[in-house]
């Protein structure tokens, strides 16, 4: 177990910093809020463009907001800048309802390391405000 008061930037930025191109998510919930904070921030940060894959896991579940897929397919529409990260989203919508959070890192098409625990890609989760425990690998 990795106990870190700044979980945010351990997950979500620092494996850029060591080389990693590319991050998938698997999430029970996700927001294109947090999707658009996150590939601004990486920007913000001067940090290489990724690739970012998320899978929103309980969309046949409860289903999913209008304005959130709209919010979703607004971003991946902006692919087509180079210094912006690249971003595809997709839904669960056949088979059982995924509510894992997963934030797996990749460099070169190879694993780099790889992060679990309760928080969903969403702002809230990834608040300063709340504490996490999460596992690294």
């Amino acid at each position: 177990m990795l106990y870190s008061p700044n979980f945010r930037e351990d997950i979500l930025f620092e494996p850029i910093k060591q080389g990693a191109d590319s991050l998938k998510i698997i999430s029970g919930y996700a927001t294109h809020t947090m999707s658009s904070w996150h590939i601004k921030g990486i920007a913000d940060k001067k940090l290489p463009p990724i690739n970012i894959t998320l899978i929103v896991g309980m969309c046949r579940f409860d289903g999913i907001i209008q304005a959130v897929h709209d919010g979703f397919n607004s971003i991946m529409s902006l692919n087509n800048t180079p210094k912006q990260s690249n971003f595809i989203c997709q839904y669960v919508v056949k088979g059982a309802p995924i509510h894992s959070k997963v934030y797996i890192w990749e460099k070169g098409g190879n694993p780099l390391c790889a992060f679990m625990g309760s928080a969903n890609y969403t702002q809230s989760a990834f608040s300063n405000q709340r504490k996490r425990i999460n596992a690294g690998m």
